[in-house]
């Protein structure tokens, strides 16, 4: 079959990568290169110009199994990182930091003294503990249910010192949202993160960073357009005359339109954001629409620079990750420090990473700036993602929908991997009924 991908994220990358063995596949990205690496820098102070992924990805394997065996299908090398964190007020005064203590593929987070010396970081423990326990008993008896997390932890009285100080800011640091999102996201799926291992599993890194990981995808794709200029979707009818009896019907194309003229296919999955989707399908149908527009988005930018003001007051509290709380602004701020998670850059001038970042750094520091969007997930998306697999399970459907958006769970690399293959998987089934006839 002739199908086109819209998109070269890691969903689009993966689908038309996965369709490639068995079909001709186009993929359509607006970038000059695929959108995966699209805002990766290069630093060309560096002997080897090393590129630095941004956002930059890291994944355990707990809670991204298909990821990871997709990197090893690929044979994608991964590197262990430490990811322990320092939590600052607004001021950048640490008050609570957690440490790793790595043994292969294990990891132990553990605190010290100096970091529960305050009766705010003793009861940060005490709110950990407490909120892991009811947790995991909740996960494992049923009884989260559609429960946000909100909702759970004001029932279960966990410590709001750990709720404010440090859940709602981690969960918002992951989910890159504001920290009242991330007090809509369901219990379920705190938990099921919770419990997947990320205290015990290394948090690890692509060794070669994204490009390669891109490279090895569109090195299986049939045809890839960067620069495509997609500007609208749409089905028609269309082919040849029929054959001698019986008359089969005309077969259903779905027509790509650029600015440089149209195409015909016979699928064409979306590995856009789901309102861009919605956008670029000019016919949707109700049930389409409906469900692609329940799909809610929040703006994010990350920025990369060598401004140390965004780091923790005290070099002595900087941690791989750090994460700056104030009551002034809704999103916690969370700085990477880049050395410490790239080998390459262990004695380099210090670099950073900054997503939402509540104060720039200075001009003449900052060395990237993304913008992007990332799905909320609250009862709504749930709702949402129910209609999606409704829609993907009608007869003849030949426009489909993948991304972090389209799976259970925390908009991730996991998702996004695993709903391009759940898709491509449903395109062949497509494939298949199509050959074998009525």
């Amino acid at each position: 079959m002739n199908i086109a991908v819209i998109g070269g994220g890691i969903a689009g990358l993966v689908a038309a990568w996965q369709l490639s063995r068995r079909h001709a596949v186009t993929l359509f990205e607006r970038q000059a290169v695929p959108g995966f690496i699209a805002s990766s820098v290069a630093l060309n102070d560096t002997p080897s110009g090393l590129r630095i992924d941004v956002p930059l990805r890291v994944f355990y394997p707990g809670y991204y199994p298909t990821l990871t065996r997709l990197y090893a299908e690929l044979g994608v090398a991964t590197d262990p990182v430490d990811y322990a964190t320092t939590f600052t007020d607004g001021e950048g005064r640490a008050y609570f930091r957690w440490r790793n203590a790595r043994l292969g593929a294990w990891s132990l987070p553990y605190v010290l003294p100096q970091d529960v010396a305050s009766a705010q970081g003793r009861r940060i423990v005490q709110g950990a503990l407490h909120f892991q326990g009811r947790a995991r008993a909740a996960l494992a008896d049923g009884g989260l249910g559609a429960a946000s997390i909100g909702e759970f932890v004001a029932a279960e009285r966990i410590a709001p010192e750990f709720v404010e100080g440090l859940l709602l800011p981690a969960v918002a640091t992951i989910g890159t949202c504001s920290r009242e999102d991330a007090r809509a996201y369901p219990a379920a799926v705190i938990a099921d993160y919770a419990a997947a291992g990320v205290a015990r599993q290394s948090v690890r890194r692509a060794r070669d960073g994204a490009d390669a990981v891109a490279a090895k995808l569109m090195a299986g794709i049939t045809r890839v357009q960067c620069s495509a200029g997609v500007v609208a979707v749409w089905s028609r009818r269309g082919g040849g005359p029929p054959p001698p009896p019986p008359p089969p019907p005309a077969a259903e194309k779905v027509v790509v339109q650029r600015s440089t003229g149209e195409e015909a296919f016979d699928h064409v999955v979306f590995a856009t954001q789901a309102n861009q989707a919605l956008t670029l399908l000019v016919d949707a149908a109700p049930d389409e629409t409906a469900a692609l527009a329940a799909f809610r988005y929040r703006a994010l930018e990350v920025m990369m620079h060598s401004d140390t003001a965004l780091m923790p007051a005290r070099r002595a509290d900087w941690s791989p990750v750090n994460a700056r709380v104030c009551a002034e602004h809704g999103h916690p701020e969370s700085t990477i420090w880049i050395n410490r998670v790239q080998p390459g850059l262990r004695d380099a001038a210090p670099l950073f990473q900054t997503v939402m970042p509540q104060s720039l750094p200075r001009d003449d520091s900052i060395i990237g700036h993304a913008r992007f969007e990332r799905p909320l997930v609250d009862a709504g998306s749930a709702g949402a993602l129910a209609s999606l697999k409704q829609l993907h399970a009608q007869p003849g459907r030949r426009v489909w929908w993948c991304g972090s958006y389209a799976e259970a769970g925390v908009p991730l690399l996991e998702s996004a991997v695993r709903s391009a293959l759940a898709v491509a998987a449903q395109v062949e089934s497509c494939a298949a009924r199509s050959l074998a006839g009525p």
